[in-house]
């Protein structure tokens, strides 16, 4: 049997002002090609389908176009929800979704947890919530890594009578390189669950959450993160991006990665003030979007290499991040304590917006403080 996996669409995503789903639509075109020519047996898609609970109009045609798609192929679809997708909102999607042979798993539920295609068992994990996972009495007082350990437990002895078994998950492995474009919160050491926690029943795991394409060490069976599908903000710029195709057989599993071609691809760009104007022409010819970090050397001048940067690079610029040598310092360990509020204020107002406070805003400021000082 041949398998397409992808995850982590965040249909919805915004860069800035910028929406990112010109990006998405450019991916999964690619991604529907493919499955055209390839002709995959089942197609797996490993959560946070959209990047809000509440997804907008375009998010939603942008999904159910995607579904529409698979379903003229006479492919079916597997569906489970991420952290970002909202359980109520997926399940309310789940009826309509199913005539379109697309099989949504909106939360974890031991009722409800796997699909079988013939020789194939998927067995499904969405996103394993610590409220939905943990019930009341003494399977409380298990740590959230023991009980995800213990659902993925049962989960394999759900699939076993099948030929083929693939496991379906959003989660957080530990030693998975991350990107820092997940939720801080669910990447924690807390959250981790042990590549030992995963049972060797499965062929293959087919994972979202961590949106860094890599195959997970130290798992009994092949798992694979297969990431985000475009560059979602800057801390993803330079990434390959690519899905996978699974073929199980008798000789075994084999994983092919596809790469992915990207609409706008980010770039960080780190300048000297006064290298600015020599690295204007490249910047302008610079296809995606652009955040440059730029090292303060003259404020009186700053205003002008800004307004600068803006007129030639217009809609490609994201976003300027000023660094000056004294955060540079301050960075370096040095205590900030004792320094006055508001030359810290006036500081900050002068890296961010390359001028001095006016005095409106600096008099409000010090309404501000006042009124703390006296709480």
């Amino acid at each position: 049997m041949r398998l397409l996996h992808i995850a982590d669409l965040h249909a919805g995503k915004t860069l800035g002002r910028v929406s990112r789903n010109p990006d998405l639509v450019y991916a999964l075109e690619q991604v529907v090609a493919f499955a055209k020519e390839s002709k995959p047996d089942l197609v797996l898609i490993a959560g946070d389908v959209f990047d809000k609970a509440n997804p907008d109009n375009e998010s939603k045609e942008i999904i159910f176009d995607l579904f529409l798609r698979f379903r003229e192929m006479g492919l079916d679809v597997i569906v489970i929800s991420g952290n970002h997708d909202s359980y109520d909102f997926m399940r309310s999607i789940k009826g309509l979704s199913r005539l379109a042979n697309v099989h949504i798993f909106d939360r974890p539920d031991k009722n409800n947890c796997v699909f079988g295609a013939g020789p194939l068992g998927v067995a499904c994990l969405p996103y394993p919530s610590e409220r939905v996972l943990t019930p009341a009495g003494e399977e409380a007082k298990r740590t959230y890594g023991e009980l995800v350990g213990a659902f993925l437990r049962y989960l394999a002895e759900k699939v076993k009578g099948f030929r083929y078994r693939v496991l379906l998950a959003h989660l957080f492995v530990a030693g998975a390189r991350f990107t820092r474009t997940e939720k801080e919160a669910t990447i924690t050491e807390y959250f981790a669950v042990h590549p030992s926690s995963f049972s060797e029943t499965f062929h293959y795991i087919a994972l979202g959450h961590v949106h860094r394409y890599q195959e997970v060490k130290g798992t009994p069976s092949r798992a694979f993160y297969t990431g985000t599908p475009y560059q979602l903000d800057f801390s993803e710029a330079g990434e390959e991006k690519g899905f996978n195709l699974i073929f199980l057989g008798e000789s075994g599993v084999k994983v092919e990665r596809v790469p992915l071609d990207l609409k706008n691809p980010l770039r960080v760009e780190e300048l000297k003030q006064g290298e600015v104007m020599k690295k204007l022409e490249d910047l302008k010819g610079w296809e995606g979007y652009l955040k440059v970090v730029l090292h303060v050397e003259d404020r009186t001048t700053l205003p002008h290499v800004i307004d600068r940067l803006r007129d030639a690079l217009s809609e490609r610029l994201i976003r300027i991040e000023q660094v000056t040598d004294k955060q540079e310092t301050a960075s370096n360990g040095v205590s900030l304590q004792g320094t006055d509020p508001m030359e810290l204020y006036r500081e900050y107002y002068r890296n961010v917006y390359g001028t001095e406070v006016p005095e409106d805003v600096e008099r409000a400021f010090g309404d501000l403080l006042k009124k703390a000082e006296n709480l």
